[in-house]
């Protein structure tokens, strides 16, 4: 469904009070340096309730939120200033922040969430992938004709990952509230993973599973909780007796991608799946509320079809994860560098293998995002992927569910979304029930 957008106003919001001299430049991590230069964002859907602050005017509630921005800026002072190299100008600059209006209502909206429907709700920097000197920080604010409301928060991938971006919509959300920010940020990522001194001695990643426009499709997949459940008890094994949600979902995805990969090909390739995972929490000395790409990537391989059933992709996953969070302990610059060349070496025999990437959004909270008028009906990422072979993991809002956005090749999706295994799993893009 063709939903028109209309801008109606674009601003700057400068933090409340100014950062302080000494604090003026943020040197970036390497892990930040060595990230994407686009944006990762989120948007959190809100239904209208004439008991609850959003039944006010689209004026008032804007102006809620840009208040309420403007004093959460000076705790996320980098988010209010401009990228330079590889450092972070904290100069005050602002964020942008946008409010927009969609001729149609909420409820309408979400019985079809499509990609194509997302990408007018998302500020138009943000959908660039060479988003290098623009505002860190941009916010969109749209409002349905019913008073519903989408909030749109994207953040430069420079210095954040999706657990910081979560940091930020809890702080903004708690001020917005009237309330202090009870998880205080930490921007000293560059002092556990300092670049070396010299050039780096790998060029950073070429992103080569770009998406390639013509080619490509992305569709959401829904897992309800009582289908996770089963998916579940179908993954456990002596080995791995009670697989998580995440755990049972990405092996699917892994295994049913693969197949679909193997149907279409005349050749048996070796299957990789790479998942990137937060090292908050693994490495020893790393405070858990450091802002930045605190993460490093999983590699997991299938080789001519070894893994023969769901339990043995979840018992490696299980298998490559205890062993990642044992290594992660001493993670240190020179450790990424040679994960990165791990890492690169895959990519450069992207020829002979099948590359897939599953990233999960899940246990963030970002459902628990009130601004004052309760929490979102919906919150979900930007919908179509950079990157082909991606599929990104995001909480239902019962907690229990997961909705997966899958970006495959057409030939491989057509083959995907027809697999009888992951058909009775899941449901392909369900209404959203406000």
């Amino acid at each position: 469904m063709k939903n028109k957008v209309e801008i109606l106003s674009r601003e700057v919001i400068k933090p409340s009070s100014p950062t302080p001299n000494d604090m003026k430049i943020l040197n970036l991590s390497l892990l930040d340096i060595l990230s994407s230069p686009m944006y990762t964002g989120a948007l959190l859907f809100y239904a209208a309730d004439p008991h609850n602050l959003l039944g006010s005017s689209s004026e008032e509630t804007s102006l809620k939120l840009k208040k309420s921005l403007s004093k959460t800026l000076p705790i996320f002072y980098p988010l209010a200033g401009r990228i330079t190299g590889s450092f972070i100008q904290c100069n005050d600059e602002g964020a942008v922040f946008i409010e927009a209006r969609v001729d149609t209502l909420l409820s309408d909206f979400l019985k079809c969430p499509v990609p194509e429907s997302l990408e007018p709700l998302i500020p138009l920097e943000a959908l660039s992938r060479e988003a290098v000197t623009w505002p860190v920080l941009l916010i969109q604010a749209s409002f349905f004709s019913c008073g519903g409301l989408v909030i749109t928060i994207c953040v430069s991938h420079k210095i954040t990952d999706a657990t910081s971006l979560a940091m930020f919509i809890r702080g903004w959300a708690e001020s917005a509230r009237g309330l202090e920010i009870t998880l205080v940020p930490s921007f000293t990522a560059s002092k556990f993973f300092p670049p070396p001194p010299d050039e780096l001695p790998v060029k950073q990643m070429e992103h080569k599973g770009v998406v390639e426009e013509m080619n490509c499709v992305t569709k959401r997949f829904v897992f309800d909780a009582l289908k996770i459940k089963k998916l579940r008890d179908k993954a456990s094994s002596n080995l791995v007796k009670n697989p998580t949600r995440v755990e049972a979902v990405t092996a699917l995805f892994w295994r049913c991608a693969t197949k679909a990969s193997r149907l279409s090909s005349s050749t048996t390739r070796t299957s990789v799946l790479l998942i990137p995972v937060s090292i908050r929490g693994k490495v020893d000395y790393l405070p858990e509320n450091t802002i930045g790409n605190m993460l490093s990537i999983m590699i997991l391989k299938n080789q001519e079809g070894t893994l023969d059933g769901i339990q043995d992709e979840v018992n490696e996953l299980r298998k490559t994860k205890e062993k990642f969070s044992l290594n992660s302990k001493d993670m240190s610059s020179s450790r990424v560098l040679e994960s990165l060349e791990e890492i690169g070496k895959v990519h450069g025999r992207g020829n002979e293998m099948d590359l897939w990437m599953s990233n999960s959004w899940c246990k963030l909270g970002m459902y628990e995002a009130d601004f004052g008028w309760g929490k979102p009906v919906w919150v979900t990422g930007r919908g179509t992927s950079s990157f082909k072979n991606f599929m990104l993991l995001i909480d239902a809002k019962d907690g229990e569910g997961i909705e997966a956005w899958i970006t495959l090749v057409d030939k491989h999706m057509l083959l995907f979304e027809q697999d009888e295994e992951l058909l009775e799993s899941v449901s392909l893009n369900p209404p959203v029930l406000v």
